[in-house]
Protein backbone atom coordinates (compact mmCIF):
# COMPACT_ATOMS: atom_id res chain seq x y z
CA UNK A 1 0.00 0.00 0.00
CA UNK A 2 3.03 2.37 0.39
CA UNK A 3 3.59 2.10 -3.34
CA UNK A 4 0.58 2.76 -4.44
CA UNK A 5 -0.17 5.76 -2.14
CA UNK A 6 3.10 7.37 -2.50
CA UNK A 7 2.89 6.58 -6.38
CA UNK A 8 -0.44 8.90 -6.71
CA UNK A 9 1.13 11.76 -4.36
CA UNK A 10 3.89 11.81 -6.28
CA UNK A 11 1.61 12.11 -9.53
CA UNK A 12 -0.72 14.93 -7.84
CA UNK A 13 2.67 16.83 -6.39
CA UNK A 14 4.14 16.47 -10.47
CA UNK A 15 0.84 18.30 -11.79
CA UNK A 16 1.20 20.41 -9.23
CA UNK A 17 4.72 21.74 -10.11
CA UNK A 18 4.42 21.59 -13.81
CA UNK A 19 2.09 24.30 -13.32
CA UNK A 20 3.52 26.37 -10.39
CA UNK A 21 4.77 29.02 -12.62
CA UNK A 22 1.60 29.51 -14.81
CA UNK A 23 -1.65 31.18 -15.08
CA UNK A 24 -2.92 33.33 -12.96
CA UNK A 25 -6.61 34.78 -11.43
CA UNK A 26 -7.14 38.09 -10.96
CA UNK A 27 -9.99 37.91 -8.68
CA UNK A 28 -9.39 35.71 -5.40
CA UNK A 29 -5.55 35.00 -6.51
CA UNK A 30 -4.86 38.65 -6.76
CA UNK A 31 -6.33 39.39 -3.41
CA UNK A 32 -4.19 37.38 -1.94
CA UNK A 33 -1.02 38.32 -3.60
CA UNK A 34 -2.00 41.58 -2.64
CA UNK A 35 -2.36 40.38 1.02
CA UNK A 36 1.28 39.40 0.95
CA UNK A 37 2.70 42.60 -0.51
CA UNK A 38 4.56 44.62 2.26
CA UNK A 39 3.50 47.80 0.57
CA UNK A 40 -0.45 46.70 0.81
CA UNK A 41 -2.93 48.88 3.25
CA UNK A 42 -5.31 46.93 4.77
CA UNK A 43 -7.74 48.78 6.54
CA UNK A 44 -11.05 47.19 8.06
CA UNK A 45 -8.89 43.72 7.39
CA UNK A 46 -11.06 40.98 7.97
CA UNK A 47 -8.15 38.73 6.79
CA UNK A 48 -5.05 40.41 8.56
CA UNK A 49 -2.30 37.51 8.01
CA UNK A 50 -0.97 39.98 5.83
CA UNK A 51 0.49 41.46 8.66
CA UNK A 52 3.04 38.01 9.32
CA UNK A 53 4.24 39.23 5.55
CA UNK A 54 4.68 42.78 6.48
CA UNK A 55 6.80 41.53 9.71
CA UNK A 56 8.94 39.26 7.67
CA UNK A 57 9.47 41.62 5.15
CA UNK A 58 10.63 44.13 7.78
CA UNK A 59 12.96 41.36 9.75
CA UNK A 60 14.67 39.94 5.70
CA UNK A 61 13.44 41.97 3.39
CA UNK A 62 12.13 38.97 1.39
CA UNK A 63 8.82 39.37 -0.62
CA UNK A 64 6.83 36.57 -1.99
CA UNK A 65 5.71 36.80 -5.58
CA UNK A 66 3.34 34.09 -7.06
CA UNK A 67 5.79 30.81 -7.58
CA UNK A 68 7.01 31.73 -3.93
CA UNK A 69 3.31 32.12 -2.84
CA UNK A 70 2.50 28.70 -4.60
CA UNK A 71 5.61 26.87 -3.33
CA UNK A 72 4.91 27.92 0.41
CA UNK A 73 1.44 26.64 -0.03
CA UNK A 74 2.61 23.55 -0.58
CA UNK A 75 5.31 23.19 1.99
CA UNK A 76 2.48 24.18 4.97
CA UNK A 77 1.06 21.25 3.11
CA UNK A 78 3.54 19.20 3.96
CA UNK A 79 4.12 20.02 7.35
CA UNK A 80 0.33 19.44 7.86
CA UNK A 81 0.40 15.68 7.18
CA UNK A 82 3.01 15.54 8.87
CA UNK A 83 1.46 16.68 11.94
CA UNK A 84 -1.93 14.34 11.63
CA UNK A 85 0.31 11.77 11.32
CA UNK A 86 1.74 12.29 14.28
CA UNK A 87 -2.16 12.78 15.24
CA UNK A 88 -3.16 9.51 13.72
CA UNK A 89 -0.65 8.26 16.54
CA UNK A 90 -2.78 10.27 19.49
CA UNK A 91 -5.38 8.89 18.35
CA UNK A 92 -5.05 5.29 17.76
CA UNK A 93 -2.14 4.66 20.14
CA UNK A 94 0.20 3.32 18.00
CA UNK A 95 3.67 2.49 19.02
CA UNK A 96 5.05 4.49 15.80
CA UNK A 97 4.24 6.69 12.99
CA UNK A 98 2.93 5.47 9.67
CA UNK A 99 4.49 6.40 6.30
CA UNK A 100 0.69 5.43 4.83
CA UNK A 101 -0.70 7.34 7.23
CA UNK A 102 1.54 10.45 5.80
CA UNK A 103 0.53 9.63 2.13
CA UNK A 104 -3.03 9.45 2.94
CA UNK A 105 -3.12 12.48 4.53
CA UNK A 106 -1.25 15.03 1.81
CA UNK A 107 -3.24 13.46 -0.97
CA UNK A 108 -6.32 14.61 1.27
CA UNK A 109 -4.83 17.69 1.86
CA UNK A 110 -3.89 18.44 -1.91
CA UNK A 111 -7.88 17.87 -2.89
CA UNK A 112 -7.79 21.48 -1.67
CA UNK A 113 -6.23 22.37 -5.54
CA UNK A 114 -9.66 20.84 -6.57
CA UNK A 115 -11.33 24.79 -6.25
CA UNK A 116 -9.96 28.12 -6.29
CA UNK A 117 -6.82 29.34 -7.64
CA UNK A 118 -3.08 27.69 -6.54
CA UNK A 119 -1.35 30.37 -4.38
CA UNK A 120 -1.79 30.04 -0.60
CA UNK A 121 -4.48 31.56 0.90
CA UNK A 122 -6.75 32.33 3.84
CA UNK A 123 -8.71 28.69 3.64
CA UNK A 124 -5.35 26.78 2.82
CA UNK A 125 -3.64 28.52 5.75
CA UNK A 126 -7.13 28.00 8.36
CA UNK A 127 -6.49 24.13 7.15
CA UNK A 128 -2.78 23.75 7.76
CA UNK A 129 -3.21 25.10 11.46
CA UNK A 130 -6.28 23.02 12.02
CA UNK A 131 -4.29 19.98 11.58
CA UNK A 132 -1.82 21.60 13.58
CA UNK A 133 -4.51 22.37 16.92
CA UNK A 134 -5.47 19.03 16.03
CA UNK A 135 -2.02 17.17 16.87
CA UNK A 136 -1.86 19.27 19.82
CA UNK A 137 -5.58 18.85 21.28
CA UNK A 138 -4.64 14.74 21.03
CA UNK A 139 -1.66 15.24 23.51
CA UNK A 140 -2.48 13.54 26.82
CA UNK A 141 -1.89 15.09 29.39
CA UNK A 142 -0.71 18.28 28.05
CA UNK A 143 1.78 20.89 30.03
CA UNK A 144 1.76 24.26 30.29
CA UNK A 145 4.05 24.92 27.21
CA UNK A 146 1.71 22.22 24.70
CA UNK A 147 -1.67 24.87 26.00
CA UNK A 148 1.00 27.91 25.19
CA UNK A 149 1.24 26.01 21.64
CA UNK A 150 -2.56 25.53 21.52
CA UNK A 151 -2.70 28.91 22.21
CA UNK A 152 -0.23 30.10 19.34
CA UNK A 153 -1.92 28.51 16.90
CA UNK A 154 -5.31 30.02 17.46
CA UNK A 155 -3.83 33.38 17.54
CA UNK A 156 -2.60 32.46 14.02
CA UNK A 157 -5.84 31.82 13.33
CA UNK A 158 -7.29 35.13 14.42
CA UNK A 159 -5.50 36.97 11.32
CA UNK A 160 -6.46 34.11 9.32
CA UNK A 161 -10.18 34.00 9.81
CA UNK A 162 -11.62 35.21 13.19
CA UNK A 163 -14.81 32.89 12.90
CA UNK A 164 -12.81 29.40 12.59
CA UNK A 165 -10.21 30.74 15.76
CA UNK A 166 -13.76 31.74 18.09
CA UNK A 167 -14.70 27.55 16.39
CA UNK A 168 -11.63 26.04 17.82
CA UNK A 169 -11.49 28.09 20.69
CA UNK A 170 -15.00 27.10 22.13
CA UNK A 171 -13.61 23.29 20.82
CA UNK A 172 -10.83 23.75 23.10
CA UNK A 173 -12.52 24.59 26.09
CA UNK A 174 -15.09 22.00 25.26
CA UNK A 175 -11.86 19.72 25.03
CA UNK A 176 -10.61 21.10 28.69
CA UNK A 177 -13.94 21.06 30.58
CA UNK A 178 -14.42 17.07 29.04
CA UNK A 179 -11.16 16.30 30.22
CA UNK A 180 -11.22 17.96 33.49
CA UNK A 181 -8.24 20.21 32.29
CA UNK A 182 -9.20 23.73 33.45
CA UNK A 183 -6.37 25.69 35.06
CA UNK A 184 -5.95 28.99 35.62
CA UNK A 185 -2.59 28.89 34.02
CA UNK A 186 -3.94 26.61 30.90
CA UNK A 187 -6.23 29.46 30.19
CA UNK A 188 -3.34 32.28 30.27
CA UNK A 189 -1.32 29.63 28.38
CA UNK A 190 -4.20 29.77 25.40
CA UNK A 191 -4.35 33.52 25.80
CA UNK A 192 -0.49 34.92 26.07
CA UNK A 193 0.31 34.31 22.49
CA UNK A 194 -2.00 36.59 20.91
CA UNK A 195 -0.93 39.24 23.28
CA UNK A 196 2.51 38.97 22.49
CA UNK A 197 2.19 38.83 18.92
CA UNK A 198 -0.01 41.79 18.29
CA UNK A 199 2.43 43.43 20.64
CA UNK A 200 5.33 42.49 18.15
CA UNK A 201 3.28 43.80 15.29
CA UNK A 202 2.58 47.48 16.61
CA UNK A 203 5.92 47.57 17.70
CA UNK A 204 7.52 46.43 14.52
CA UNK A 205 5.28 47.14 11.74
CA UNK A 206 2.92 49.55 13.55
CA UNK A 207 -0.28 47.75 13.12
CA UNK A 208 -2.26 45.03 14.79
CA UNK A 209 -5.23 42.89 14.47
CA UNK A 210 -7.48 44.08 17.12
CA UNK A 211 -7.90 47.40 15.48
CA UNK A 212 -8.69 46.70 12.34
CA UNK A 213 -11.17 44.16 13.65
CA UNK A 214 -12.90 46.38 15.30
CA UNK A 215 -13.33 48.93 12.08
CA UNK A 216 -14.19 45.69 10.26
CA UNK A 217 -16.88 45.05 12.60
CA UNK A 218 -18.35 48.42 11.38
CA UNK A 219 -17.50 47.86 7.73
CA UNK A 220 -19.22 44.49 7.60
CA UNK A 221 -22.36 45.90 7.93
CA UNK A 222 -21.96 47.44 4.18
CA UNK A 223 -21.27 43.98 3.10
CA UNK A 224 -25.06 42.51 3.14
CA UNK A 225 -23.17 38.51 1.80
CA UNK A 226 -21.92 38.58 5.07
CA UNK A 227 -25.03 39.03 7.12
CA UNK A 228 -25.19 36.45 10.08
CA UNK A 229 -28.31 34.82 8.24
CA UNK A 230 -26.94 34.01 5.32
CA UNK A 231 -23.62 32.88 6.89
CA UNK A 232 -25.25 30.47 8.52
CA UNK A 233 -27.59 29.28 5.23
CA UNK A 234 -24.22 28.94 3.47
CA UNK A 235 -23.37 26.03 5.70
CA UNK A 236 -26.81 24.93 7.08
CA UNK A 237 -27.48 24.21 3.47
CA UNK A 238 -24.49 21.81 3.06
CA UNK A 239 -25.17 20.20 6.40
CA UNK A 240 -29.18 19.35 5.00
CA UNK A 241 -27.94 17.88 1.73
CA UNK A 242 -25.05 16.03 3.37
CA UNK A 243 -27.15 14.62 5.93
CA UNK A 244 -30.09 13.79 3.44
CA UNK A 245 -27.82 11.89 1.79
CA UNK A 246 -26.45 10.17 4.77
CA UNK A 247 -29.73 8.68 6.18
CA UNK A 248 -30.39 5.48 3.17
CA UNK A 249 -26.87 4.88 3.99
CA UNK A 250 -27.31 4.72 7.54
CA UNK A 251 -30.58 2.50 7.27
CA UNK A 252 -28.01 0.24 4.69
CA UNK A 253 -25.57 -0.48 7.37
CA UNK A 254 -28.28 -0.82 9.90
CA UNK A 255 -29.89 -4.39 8.35
CA UNK A 256 -26.47 -5.37 6.57
CA UNK A 257 -26.32 -8.37 8.33
CA UNK A 258 -29.82 -9.35 9.33
CA UNK A 259 -31.77 -8.27 6.10
CA UNK A 260 -29.43 -8.49 3.15
CA UNK A 261 -31.87 -8.06 0.49
CA UNK A 262 -33.69 -5.07 2.37
CA UNK A 263 -30.06 -3.62 2.66
CA UNK A 264 -29.39 -4.14 -1.22
CA UNK A 265 -32.07 -2.39 -2.28
CA UNK A 266 -31.79 0.40 0.59
CA UNK A 267 -28.49 0.84 -1.16
CA UNK A 268 -30.16 1.26 -4.70
CA UNK A 269 -32.30 4.26 -3.25
CA UNK A 270 -29.34 5.70 -1.93
CA UNK A 271 -27.87 5.83 -4.64
CA UNK A 272 -30.40 7.00 -6.48
CA UNK A 273 -30.49 9.84 -4.04
CA UNK A 274 -27.27 11.10 -4.04
CA UNK A 275 -27.20 11.14 -8.04
CA UNK A 276 -29.92 13.40 -7.65
CA UNK A 277 -28.83 15.24 -4.89
CA UNK A 278 -24.98 15.39 -6.65
CA UNK A 279 -27.25 16.94 -9.94
CA UNK A 280 -29.20 19.39 -8.09
CA UNK A 281 -26.29 21.07 -6.16
CA UNK A 282 -24.11 21.17 -9.28
CA UNK A 283 -23.65 25.33 -9.23
CA UNK A 284 -21.03 25.75 -11.52
CA UNK A 285 -18.76 23.10 -13.77
CA UNK A 286 -17.59 22.08 -10.73
CA UNK A 287 -17.88 18.47 -9.17
CA UNK A 288 -16.00 18.22 -6.32
CA UNK A 289 -19.11 17.90 -4.14
CA UNK A 290 -19.57 14.89 -5.12
CA UNK A 291 -16.52 13.44 -3.99
CA UNK A 292 -18.01 15.02 -0.76
CA UNK A 293 -21.05 12.89 -1.01
CA UNK A 294 -19.56 10.03 -1.55
CA UNK A 295 -17.36 10.26 1.20
CA UNK A 296 -20.45 11.01 3.52
CA UNK A 297 -22.31 7.91 2.54
CA UNK A 298 -19.17 5.56 2.94
CA UNK A 299 -19.22 7.08 6.37
CA UNK A 300 -22.97 6.37 7.48
CA UNK A 301 -22.65 2.80 5.36
CA UNK A 302 -20.20 1.69 7.93
CA UNK A 303 -21.56 4.11 11.52
CA UNK A 304 -23.67 1.84 12.50
CA UNK A 305 -21.38 -0.90 13.09
CA UNK A 306 -18.69 1.04 14.84
CA UNK A 307 -17.76 -0.73 18.22
CA UNK A 308 -18.37 2.11 20.37
CA UNK A 309 -17.54 -0.28 23.51
CA UNK A 310 -14.55 -0.17 22.29
CA UNK A 311 -13.33 3.41 21.83
CA UNK A 312 -12.15 5.08 24.63
CA UNK A 313 -14.35 8.73 25.66
CA UNK A 314 -11.40 10.61 24.47
CA UNK A 315 -11.27 8.68 20.85
CA UNK A 316 -15.01 9.37 20.47
CA UNK A 317 -14.53 13.53 21.17
CA UNK A 318 -11.19 13.29 18.62
CA UNK A 319 -13.67 11.34 16.19
CA UNK A 320 -16.68 13.82 17.10
CA UNK A 321 -14.32 16.72 16.35
CA UNK A 322 -13.10 15.28 12.63
CA UNK A 323 -16.49 15.24 11.77
CA UNK A 324 -17.51 18.71 12.76
CA UNK A 325 -14.33 20.54 11.92
CA UNK A 326 -15.03 21.24 8.31
CA UNK A 327 -18.22 23.12 9.37
CA UNK A 328 -16.10 24.94 11.98
CA UNK A 329 -13.80 25.96 9.59
CA UNK A 330 -16.73 27.18 6.94
CA UNK A 331 -18.50 29.23 9.25
CA UNK A 332 -18.04 32.45 7.91
CA UNK A 333 -17.12 31.95 4.75
CA UNK A 334 -19.77 33.12 1.75
CA UNK A 335 -19.46 30.36 -0.20
CA UNK A 336 -21.89 27.67 -0.21
CA UNK A 337 -20.29 24.42 1.85
CA UNK A 338 -20.38 22.16 -0.74
CA UNK A 339 -18.23 24.21 -3.04
CA UNK A 340 -15.50 24.83 -0.29
CA UNK A 341 -15.99 21.98 1.45
CA UNK A 342 -13.25 20.05 -0.64
CA UNK A 343 -10.42 21.90 1.49
CA UNK A 344 -11.65 20.00 4.80
CA UNK A 345 -12.19 16.54 3.00
CA UNK A 346 -8.69 14.99 4.74
CA UNK A 347 -10.80 15.33 8.13
CA UNK A 348 -13.57 12.74 6.73
CA UNK A 349 -11.19 10.57 5.21
CA UNK A 350 -9.33 10.04 8.40
CA UNK A 351 -12.80 10.11 10.18
CA UNK A 352 -13.58 7.22 7.80
CA UNK A 353 -10.26 5.44 8.15
CA UNK A 354 -10.18 5.26 11.33
CA UNK A 355 -13.92 3.88 11.07
CA UNK A 356 -12.79 0.97 8.93
CA UNK A 357 -10.06 0.41 11.06
CA UNK A 358 -11.94 -0.14 13.75
CA UNK A 359 -14.50 -2.77 12.43
CA UNK A 360 -12.19 -4.38 10.49
CA UNK A 361 -13.03 -4.01 7.23
CA UNK A 362 -10.13 -5.08 4.92
CA UNK A 363 -10.82 -2.06 2.32
CA UNK A 364 -7.31 -0.06 2.68
CA UNK A 365 -6.02 -1.21 -0.81
CA UNK A 366 -9.58 -0.14 -2.34
CA UNK A 367 -9.50 2.98 -0.05
CA UNK A 368 -5.68 3.89 -1.17
CA UNK A 369 -6.80 3.54 -4.66
CA UNK A 370 -10.37 5.95 -4.21
CA UNK A 371 -8.56 8.29 -2.56
CA UNK A 372 -5.54 8.63 -5.13
CA UNK A 373 -7.83 8.77 -7.78
CA UNK A 374 -9.78 10.69 -6.50
CA UNK A 375 -7.25 13.57 -5.31
CA UNK A 376 -5.51 13.23 -8.71
CA UNK A 377 -8.32 14.04 -10.59
CA UNK A 378 -8.83 16.83 -7.95
CA UNK A 379 -5.71 18.15 -9.06
CA UNK A 380 -5.65 17.91 -12.71
CA UNK A 381 -9.13 19.62 -13.45
CA UNK A 382 -8.90 22.25 -10.83
CA UNK A 383 -5.39 23.19 -11.90
CA UNK A 384 -4.96 22.82 -15.90
CA UNK A 385 -8.44 22.03 -17.02
CA UNK A 386 -10.65 23.91 -15.38
CA UNK A 387 -8.24 26.31 -12.98
CA UNK A 388 -10.49 28.94 -11.24
CA UNK A 389 -11.54 31.77 -13.24
CA UNK A 390 -9.61 30.95 -16.27
CA UNK A 391 -8.58 29.22 -19.53
CA UNK A 392 -6.99 26.38 -18.81
CA UNK A 393 -3.50 26.40 -17.77
CA UNK A 394 -1.53 24.93 -20.88
CA UNK A 395 -2.56 27.91 -22.49
CA UNK A 396 -0.63 30.26 -20.18
CA UNK A 397 2.83 30.51 -22.55
CA UNK A 398 3.51 33.79 -22.57
CA UNK A 399 5.41 35.45 -19.67
CA UNK A 400 4.52 38.37 -17.81
CA UNK A 401 7.69 40.45 -15.56
CA UNK A 402 6.27 42.39 -12.25
CA UNK A 403 7.65 43.21 -9.70
CA UNK A 404 11.15 43.02 -8.84
CA UNK A 405 12.21 40.80 -11.58
CA UNK A 406 9.30 38.49 -11.27
CA UNK A 407 7.93 36.51 -14.19
CA UNK A 408 4.73 34.14 -14.42
CA UNK A 409 3.19 32.77 -17.86
CA UNK A 410 0.02 33.89 -18.58
CA UNK A 411 -2.31 33.39 -21.49
CA UNK A 412 -2.35 35.69 -24.65
CA UNK A 413 -5.43 37.26 -23.36
CA UNK A 414 -4.41 37.80 -20.34
CA UNK A 415 -1.07 38.90 -21.81
CA UNK A 416 -3.24 41.61 -24.02
CA UNK A 417 -5.33 42.92 -21.54
CA UNK A 418 -2.17 43.96 -19.50
CA UNK A 419 -0.64 45.41 -22.47
CA UNK A 420 -3.78 47.80 -23.27
CA UNK A 421 -3.81 49.01 -19.60
CA UNK A 422 -0.39 49.40 -18.66
CA UNK A 423 0.78 52.41 -20.71
CA UNK A 424 -2.67 53.72 -19.26
CA UNK A 425 -1.85 53.79 -15.62
CA UNK A 426 2.00 53.58 -15.50
CA UNK A 427 2.16 56.97 -13.52
CA UNK A 428 -0.26 56.16 -10.88
CA UNK A 429 1.29 54.89 -7.35
CA UNK A 430 -2.24 53.02 -6.70
CA UNK A 431 -4.85 51.81 -8.48
CA UNK A 432 -8.37 51.76 -7.76
CA UNK A 433 -9.81 48.74 -9.16
CA UNK A 434 -13.65 47.90 -8.73
CA UNK A 435 -15.25 44.92 -8.74
CA UNK A 436 -13.39 41.93 -8.17
CA UNK A 437 -9.89 42.38 -9.65
CA UNK A 438 -7.23 43.06 -7.69
CA UNK A 439 -5.31 40.79 -10.12
CA UNK A 440 -4.67 43.61 -12.45
CA UNK A 441 -3.34 46.20 -10.02
CA UNK A 442 -0.71 43.56 -8.65
CA UNK A 443 0.29 42.43 -12.07
CA UNK A 444 0.83 46.00 -13.32
CA UNK A 445 3.47 46.51 -10.29
CA UNK A 446 0.31 48.61 -7.94
CA UNK A 447 -1.08 48.64 -4.65
CA UNK A 448 -4.46 48.98 -4.17
CA UNK A 449 -5.51 52.20 -2.21
CA UNK A 450 -7.08 51.34 2.11
CA UNK A 451 -8.27 47.65 0.96
CA UNK A 452 -6.34 45.13 -1.34
CA UNK A 453 -9.91 44.36 -2.89
CA UNK A 454 -13.48 45.60 -3.39
CA UNK A 455 -16.06 43.34 -4.17
CA UNK A 456 -19.80 45.16 -3.62
CA UNK A 457 -21.09 49.03 -4.40
CA UNK A 458 -21.35 48.95 -0.46
CA UNK A 459 -18.06 47.76 0.60
CA UNK A 460 -16.26 50.54 -2.08
CA UNK A 461 -18.59 53.42 -0.38
CA UNK A 462 -18.05 52.18 3.16
CA UNK A 463 -14.18 53.52 2.28
CA UNK A 464 -14.63 55.79 -0.70
CA UNK A 465 -17.00 58.85 0.54
CA UNK A 466 -18.81 60.54 -1.91
CA UNK A 467 -16.44 63.31 -2.04
CA UNK A 468 -13.28 61.46 -2.18
CA UNK A 469 -10.96 62.50 -5.33
CA UNK A 470 -10.01 60.35 -8.13
CA UNK A 471 -8.52 60.99 -11.62
CA UNK A 472 -8.14 57.29 -12.80
CA UNK A 473 -10.08 53.61 -12.05
CA UNK A 474 -10.57 50.26 -13.03
CA UNK A 475 -14.14 48.94 -13.45
CA UNK A 476 -15.27 45.86 -13.82
CA UNK A 477 -19.41 46.36 -13.99
CA UNK A 478 -20.33 43.47 -11.27
CA UNK A 479 -22.40 46.01 -9.06
CA UNK A 480 -22.83 49.81 -10.14
CA UNK A 481 -20.18 52.39 -9.62
CA UNK A 482 -19.77 53.99 -5.86
CA UNK A 483 -21.37 57.44 -5.57
CA UNK A 484 -18.08 59.45 -5.48
CA UNK A 485 -17.98 58.32 -9.76
CA UNK A 486 -19.52 61.44 -11.49
CA UNK A 487 -20.11 61.86 -14.62
CA UNK A 488 -17.04 63.68 -16.33
CA UNK A 489 -14.64 60.59 -16.40
CA UNK A 490 -13.78 59.71 -19.97
CA UNK A 491 -14.52 55.75 -21.09
CA UNK A 492 -12.59 53.10 -22.49
CA UNK A 493 -13.62 49.72 -23.21
CA UNK A 494 -11.39 46.47 -22.95
CA UNK A 495 -12.42 42.82 -23.34
CA UNK A 496 -11.95 40.75 -20.49
CA UNK A 497 -10.74 36.78 -21.16
CA UNK A 498 -14.13 35.50 -20.48
CA UNK A 499 -15.78 37.56 -22.89
CA UNK A 500 -17.12 40.70 -20.26
CA UNK A 501 -15.78 44.16 -20.62
CA UNK A 502 -13.59 45.98 -18.14
CA UNK A 503 -13.86 49.54 -18.34
CA UNK A 504 -11.07 52.45 -17.42
CA UNK A 505 -12.50 55.18 -16.61
CA UNK A 506 -10.18 58.56 -16.29
CA UNK A 507 -10.69 62.48 -16.06
CA UNK A 508 -8.98 64.19 -18.94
Amino acid sequence: MNKILAGFTAFSLLVILLGINRGFDISDEGLYMLLADPAQENAAGIFNYDLFFKLFYKITGIEFGIVGMRLLRLFVYLLAAISLTFFWKNLTAANKLSLNLFFFSLLGIFAGYGFLPQSLSYNSLSVVLACFWLTLISIKNKTTFQYFLIGLVLACMAYIKITSCLGLGLLTLVWMVYGKEIMLIHILGLIIPMVIIELILYLIVGDFALSRLLEARRMMGYRSEYSYLLLFKYSAVGFFWLAYVSIPFLLAGKFYSFQPKLKCYILLVGLLMLGCVAYYTAITQEWNHIILLLTVAVLSYFAPRLPFAAISPGQRFLLAILLVLPFVLHFGSNVYWLRLGIHYWVFWLLATLYVLSLIQVEFRMLTSIAVGLATLLLVGNGMWIHPFEQEPLWEATQEWDYGNGNRIKLTEKQIDLLSVIEPIVQDQEQLLAFYRIPGIPYLLNKTSPKSPGFWTKSQAEYFFTSEYQTDLLLFYPLDSLPSFVKNDFSMKYIQLPDGNYLQILWIK
